[in-house]
């Protein structure tokens, strides 16, 4: 899944600020010329306005049950990708390793192919689709 930052009005976001925190997000923000294998840097302007975005709405000020799991998680860990965490981990242990190379997922960070609600935050059971859709 390839993330763009088009224009401060126009940012599209892989995951919503509320499932990192603070650090995570200001780590990841401060490396965007290697960001997950691409050069995602930004004007000084354009990177300030987002990063201040991010951390205003990060896991420490969120009271979704996700906020808190993927906060927890972390800790003080200096962890920037979700996939890396030990909560992500032990919510997919029961997901073929072998789904995540689905042409419709390609990624562990294609959060939005089976959590249709993502970017309201929302990695809740019963909106996550079923594994058989992908077969």
């Amino acid at each position: 899944m390839r993330c763009s930052f088009q224009s401060v009005a126009r940012v599209t976001l892989c995951i919503p600020p509320n499932l990192l925190p603070k650090h995570s997000w200001t780590a990841l923000m401060n490396d965007l010329e290697n960001h997950f294998g691409d050069d995602a840097s930004l004007d000084e302007q354009t990177h300030q306005t987002i990063l201040a975005f991010l951390v205003k709405n990060s896991a420490e000020s969120s009271t979704k049950e996700a906020s808190l799991s993927f906060l927890n998680s972390i800790g003080n860990k200096d962890i920037i990708a979700m996939t890396h965490t030990s909560f992500w981990k032990h919510a997919h242990q029961e997901v073929p390793t072998t789904l995540f190379a689905h042409e419709k997922i390609k990624s562990k960070a294609n959060c939005k192919a089976c959590h249709s609600d993502v970017e309201k935050g929302l990695i809740e059971d019963d909106k996550i689709k079923n594994i058989s859709d992908f077969n």
